[in-house]
Parts: structure tokens; C-alpha cells; sequence
């Protein structure tokens, strides 16, 4: 079965702090809707077993899949590997597959099997940008919080996670959202298979229709534009 509904939980006290932003979650996001799947929740925890093992195993119950990241360095606060095999109900076994990934490019054996202890059963994936490997165990994949090193992890799997139909139609529409708010809600009442987000910038407001059905957005968004003509509101269909 192709995984479609999915979480994100990155772990880290700097996005919290707000050190940080979390460009991770925004990259996945985009790339797993584009993909044709439902992100469900977006989540930040601090870097800490418990709560990163009692959110885990929320989204789980919620999800099909759960994209973890962030945690997996050398120092004190890198815990997410423990967070997730406490959540899984796993043993923390130092990885012999985690551990190759890492001979002969990490100096200090220390950090090597810190990093390789990973919870039992876990499948590795190498990092060719960084040194933490990710791994995937059960329906949860685990990769580091650096951008690139989640980026190049990522390429490795996506293509597990299938891809499904996936349609969007966007709309500048020169006027402000309370103008077309009325408009938008008939829509979403109507048309409740596709997802209509309106998004308000400075002068103007993106119109955004999108979902599994071509023809049905297709559909919602000629209707938007008609309605549009009939009150005399300028727009402009985006690429």
C-alpha cells in the first residue's frame, strides 16, 4: 500500500527558540503534497526522549507514515533515536550497517558508535552529505536536521513512498480576502473532495485549488473565476 496520509515532527530547542527556521518541514511538505499525498500535522518538539517518544507515538496513531528529523549528531541533545525506539518499544543496538556508512570518513570511533546506535531492526540510510545516517524502522523514517543531509537522505527513499494524482490550479485575484471570503466558502461546501486555500498578500490575494480529481479542480476554479467576472473583481490565472 502507497503510504498518502503523513506527519512531520522535527525535533529541536533552536526551531523552538526560534533560532532556527524549519525549513525542513517546509521542504517535505511541499514535496510529499506535490507527490499527491495529505500532510496531516507539522510538529516541533524539544530535544527530549520523552516527548519526542509520546508525540511519535500520536502522529503514529494519526498517520500511515511519520517523518522524523533533527537529533541525530554526537552531542548531549541529539536524542532522537532514543525517542523513537522508546516510542516503538525497541532496544538502542549499535548498527553494523549504520556503522560502515561512517568507517573511514568519521575519525573518532566515540562518535561513530554514537551515532550508529540506532533502535533494533532499523533499515540505514547513508548520509553521503553528512556523517548521521537516517534510518527508517516500521512506518517512521529518521533523518538529521541538517537541510542538506536531509535533503540527500531524502532523494534516497522517496520514490518508496509512491506517487499519486495531483492537480493545482492558482489564481491572483487583485482585491482583498473579505471580498471573496462568501465566494470561497460556497466552494469548499461544494467542492469538498479538493482542498481551496486562500492566502492574502499586499494588495492581492493567491487562490489556490488542488486535489486528486483534474476535472473536479478544474471545475471549482472556472466556477471561482465566473463568480469573480459577475462582481467585477480583477484576476489573473498563475502558472
Amino acid at each position: 500500500m502507497v503510504p498518502s496520509k503523513f506527519s512531520i515532527m522535527s525535533v529541536g530547542n533552536e526551531i523552538l527558540a526560534g533560532d532556527i527556521d524549519n525549513t525542513n518541514a517546509t521542504y517535505l511538505a511541499k514535496k510529499l503534497t506535490m507527490s499527491g499525498h495529505d500532510v496531516l500535522r507539522i510538529v516541533v518538539v524539544p530535544d527530549d526522549v520523552d516527548d519526542i517518544a509520546s508525540e511519535l507515538r500520536r502522529l503514529r496513531k494519526i498517520s500511515e507514515f511519520v517523518i522524523v528529523t533533527g537529533g541525530l549528531g554526537v552531542t548531549h541533545d541529539d536524542v532522537t533515536a532514543e525517542g523513537v525506539a522508546k516510542a516503538l518499544g525497541k532496544k538502542l543496538v549499535l548498527n553494523k550497517d549504520a556503522v560502515k556508512t561512517m568507517e573511514g570518513r568519521v575519525s573518532s570511533r566515540k562518535a561513530i558508535e554514537k551515532m550508529a546506535t540506532l533502535p533494533e531492526g532499523a533499515r540505514v540510510i547513508k548520509n553521503d552529505v553528512g556523517a548521521a545516517p537516517g534510518f527508517i524502522i516500521e512506518n517512521v523514517l529518521v533523518m538529521p536536521g541538517v537541510p542538506e543531509e536531509m535533503k540527500d537522505i531524502f532523494s534516497k527513499v522517496e520514490k518508496e513512498f509512491g506517487c499519486l494524482p495531483y492537480y493545482e490550479e492558482r489564481v491572483r485575484v487583485e482585491s482583498f480576502e473579505d471580498k471573496i471570503a462568501d465566494i470561497l466558502k460556497e466552494l469548499s461546501e461544494k467542492y469538498k473532495e479538493i482542498s481551496i486555500g486562500s492566502y492574502p498578500k499586499k494588495g492581492y490575494v493567491k487562490v489556490k485549488f488542488n486535489g486528486h480529481d483534474k476535472n473536479l479542480v478544474s471545475k471549482a476554479k472556472e466556477e471561482f473565476l465566473r463568480a469573480l467576472e459577475k462582481i467585477g473583481i480583477p484576476y489573473r490565472e498563475l502558472t
